[in-house]
């Protein structure tokens, strides 16, 4: 019986039984076990596309600056590393000024994953080491903007930056010697697409 509306019954109580509630707390870890499992699959290729990013700002700023400043500027790679790049600008009669090193974010490195034998583009070379110029010890960006090597002939080159372990993290960036145009690149498992 009602008086004024009312229900005199229990049917009428709103709220969730134990059981819903557990249901919806189990989704709740199901959903974030998988997010937590994606997020580590794509942490590596991350790590490497900011250390690509650090390394190709060092280029850009070589070629640009060398522009600007109507002066050559030398990329620095400091012995036994695979970590650090940088810039020295050469000064009109002889001397240097060394720009700070940069060093690539934790744990990027120059390297190129064993698995890996193709280069991003035809007729650049593949190394180990990462840092792939021809073999000429000196790369040096002229006051017109062009990337050349130890005798001023234009130098085209391919860098790899990895997250050891991770060949999925893969990635590079080509130099055009001629006009010091930069191109990057991401490794899928089965070859290079651009960036």
């Amino acid at each position: 019986m009602t008086s004024g509306g009312r229900s005199n019954g229990r049917g009428t109580e709103a709220g969730f039984s134990l059981l819903e509630l557990l249901t919806v707390i189990a989704i709740i870890f199901i959903l974030s076990g998988m997010a937590i499992i994606n997020i580590s699959g794509a942490l590596p290729g991350q790590q490497s596309a900011s250390g690509l990013n650090a390394a190709v700002a060092v280029f850009r700023q070589g070629r640009d600056t060398a522009i600007a400043q109507r002066r050559s500027f030398q990329l620095v790679i400091p012995a036994s590393t695979t970590n650090q790049i940088g810039l020295e600008r050469l000064e009109i009669g002889g001397g240097f000024t060394t720009l700070p090193v940069v060093t690539l974010p934790e744990p990027a490195q120059f390297g190129l994953d064993a698995s890996i034998t193709t280069p991003p583009e035809s007729g650049l070379p593949t190394c180990p080491g990462g840092l792939c110029f021809g073999g000429t010890p000196t790369q040096t960006w002229l006051s017109d903007g062009t990337f050349v090597d130890a005798s001023s002939q234009p130098l085209n080159a391919v860098i790899y930056v990895v997250v050891p372990g991770n060949p999925g993290s893969q990635r590079a960036f080509t130099v055009l010697g001629t006009t010091g145009r930069i191109r990057t690149y991401r490794w899928t498992g089965s070859g290079w697409v651009l960036q």
